[in-house]
């Protein structure tokens, strides 16, 4: 079992939850559709249609105090800056060899001071999938090597202040990059 099975309701039910029947309803390689049959927290019993995918994982990088911010056009929701990360994928073994990864990948930047700093529930309702969450500072520069889904891929470097504006104006739209860069600010505020 892995973790985040141990966070989904099992058969004897975690909290006021029950859960009677599991049954995979669509799967491809990304993800896998299941529709639980459960008891909700108020008696009654009916379906709870919910999707596994891959852990994900963000990266502040701190690079001569700038961010580093990935601007991409993505399938479903058009241009976006984002902060550099992606799955954790099965060869990866853990969320931290997963977020040096993809900050390599993506921006070619390496190694640096890391720091956890902790996991977020982006869609709680819909699945129990987790975004890990890491800063470094400082890493070292090295040739960039995206995948093909990721040609368009441009690298900024923001400023922490105009991060955080991104955020507040909608320029940073992914949940978990934009709750990243705050809470590197507010850490930021406190080493003031």
């Amino acid at each position: 079992m892995d973790e985040q099975e141990a966070t989904t309701p099992d058969a004897a039910g975690l909290g006021p939850w029950a859960r009677h029947r599991r049954t995979p309803l669509y799967a491809t390689p990304r993800l896998t559709a299941y529709r639980d049959e459960v008891t909700f927290p108020d008696g009654s019993t009916g379906p709870y249609n919910w999707v596994r995918v891959p852990d994900q994982v963000r990266v502040a990088a701190l690079v001569d105090g700038a961010l580093l911010v990935c601007e991409q056009h993505h399938y479903l929701t058009g241009v976006m800056w984002q902060l550099p990360g992606g799955s954790v994928d099965p060869a990866d073994g853990d969320p931290a060899t997963a977020a040096r990864r993809e900050l390599a990948e993506e921006t070619g930047y390496r190694d640096g001071h890391w720091t956890d700093l902790g996991t977020l529930h982006p869609l709680p309702g819909a699945t129990p999938a987790r975004v890990h969450l890491w800063s470094t500072v400082d890493p070292d520069p090295y040739p960039a090597a995206p995948e093909p889904v990721e040609a368009d891929l441009k690298i900024h470097h923001v400023p922490l202040a105009e991060a955080v504006s991104a955020v507040r104006d909608g320029r940073l739209r992914c949940a978990a990059s934009a709750a990243l860069v705050l809470a590197v600010a507010l850490g930021e505020g406190r080493r003031s």
